[in-house]
């Protein structure tokens, strides 16, 4: 009954678009009718789809003089899927790639979308909209109408005229999926556990402010949850290019914050899930700067699973990891006790009230008093891999796997992998070797030495056995 009515229509449409030439057709979600012939519905309404493509593919042949001044636009999310005669030079030959937009594009399409919206002022909503383009990085301009919608509505169950700033947040919330439902304090919080979580916040927002990330500052923090990840609230500003290794670090130093404030306030034998959760954290980072960065000692290899691991590879992460994890550790309990009052402030702030915004906490950290603290020991990545048994010099004893070459007896490697063939070593590596083990003798006959002339200087004592 319907056979032939996607031909026909796309007959017509060409048709009528020639007989107002100039002329535009757009046709949207074009993968609909435009997929691969040939597909496993071939039988049923995929031979009527097939019929609509191929008359899409003889108007477009671009042979006809009558639709050189017909522009055909089609749009699509799936172009993977079209077929391929549709993207052949002639039919479909300019691919534009849309993709999100920008900075200036989503205030742009704020704007747009605000014209039939009631604000303040004219200076206000251009504000308004700046400050939500600022926070809406990776958004596109559906999710962007729909936050000044939702805001629309917020604002008229409140029975208020205008859209004002508060409103705006609450949509931006939930178009994150972050807002509030009323469930958060179903649960009764003990008070030790409330305590816990007030210090856990307040060590996170002072790591926050001493290594700040200008592309993620935070916004605010709360208590009114229970979460195994701090409640920390970050707002997301584009232009972030790349990372460095600093970064990477600082990332880890920061998500060390809860396990060293739980330790310092309540002793390590009295830890809970907050301080296995930030040590989980932290050690996950750290691996990730060694296995998936190349920007460490380890090497410019990348293992992403555990199977890419060669069998002397381990030893060396994980004493490169617990050096990392060490500096990390002391570094964040060093930047905790020289803003100890902060701190506290903050804890206060958080038990009184619930929470905190950001500008109050700049505003704590920056008068409160410093106490300042020894520097703490660099990251020694070279060391650690030493301790772990990379480099062994014969005559000194490292822990680590030892490897004999065949021919040079007593020639050790400790951790490299076992030769396939005879290694030869030069004579300057054998005169350096005897050197250090020379000298590694003769620091221990001084050594002996003087513990015999200690022993000499000792007066002695006859005892009563020696005339039996």
């Amino acid at each position: 009954m319907f056979v032939g009515v996607a031909a026909s229509r796309v007959k017509d449409l060409f048709s009528s678009a020639r007989s107002f030439a100039p002329s535009i057709i757009f046709i949207d979600e074009i993968d609909a009718i435009g997929s691969k012939r040939g597909g496993p519905d071939i039988g049923g309404g995929g031979a009527e789809r097939e019929q609509g493509l191929l008359q899409i593919l003889t108007e477009m042949d671009g042979f006809k003089v009558s639709t050189s001044q017909v522009l055909v636009i089609g749009a699509t999310n799936r172009l993977d899927i079209l077929d391929p005669a549709l993207l052949r030079k002639g039919r479909f030959d300019k691919i534009i790639r849309v993709g999100l937009p920008s900075k200036d594009g989503r205030l742009a399409i704020l704007k747009v979308h605000a014209r039939n919206k009631f604000f303040q002022s004219e200076g206000e909503k251009d504000t308004l909209l700046q400050e939500i383009a600022e926070q809406t990085e990776d958004f596109t301009g559906a999710e962007l109408q729909n936050i000044l919608n939702e805001a629309g509505i917020l604002t008229a169950r409140k029975d208020l005229d205008y859209i004002g700033r508060d409103e705006l947040l609450e949509a931006l919330k939930r178009q994150k999926g972050t807002f509030e439902t009323g469930q958060e304090d179903s649960t009764e919080v003990p008070e030790e556990l409330t305590l816990r979580l007030a210090y856990r916040e307040a060590a996170v927002a002072v790591l926050a402010c001493y290594l700040p990330d200008p592309y993620r500052p935070f916004t605010e923090t709360d208590i009114k949850s229970i979460r195994s990840h701090p409640n920390m609230q970050f707002m997301e500003i584009g232009g972030r290019v790349f990372k460095r290794k600093a970064d990477y670090v600082n990332s880890i130093v920061r998500a060390c914050a809860p396990r060293v404030i739980e330790e310092e306030m309540f002793g390590v034998d009295n830890l809970c899930w907050i301080s296995a959760k930030a040590t989980l954290e932290a050690s996950r980072l750290a691996e990730f700067l060694i296995l998936q960065t190349g920007l460490t000692a380890l090497g410019k290899a990348y293992y992403r699973y555990q199977r890419d691991l060669l069998p002397n590879l381990p030893a060396k992460i994980e004493a490169l990891r617990d050096e990392y994890m060490r500096y990390a550790v002391e570094k964040c309990l060093s930047i905790l006790k020289e803003n100890h009052d902060a701190v506290e402030t903050i804890t206060d702030v958080l038990l009184e009230k619930g929470e905190i915004k950001a500008d109050e906490i700049w505003s704590i950290y920056k008068s409160s008093p410093k106490s300042p603290q020894p520097t703490v020991s660099p990251i020694n990545e070279y060391g650690s891999l030493i301790y772990a048994g990379r480099w062994g010099v014969h005559g000194v004893s490292l822990p680590g796997r030892v490897t004999f070459a065949p021919g040079n007896v007593g020639f050790a490697t400790f951790g490299a992998p076992r030769p396939m063939e005879t290694q030869i070593v030069s004579d300057e590596t054998w005169k350096l070797i005897d050197g250090i083990w020379d000298k590694r003798v003769e620091e221990m006959k001084a050594a002996v030495s003087l513990e015999t002339e200690e022993d000499e200087e000792k007066p002695k004592l006859l005892m009563a056995s020696h005339f039996l």
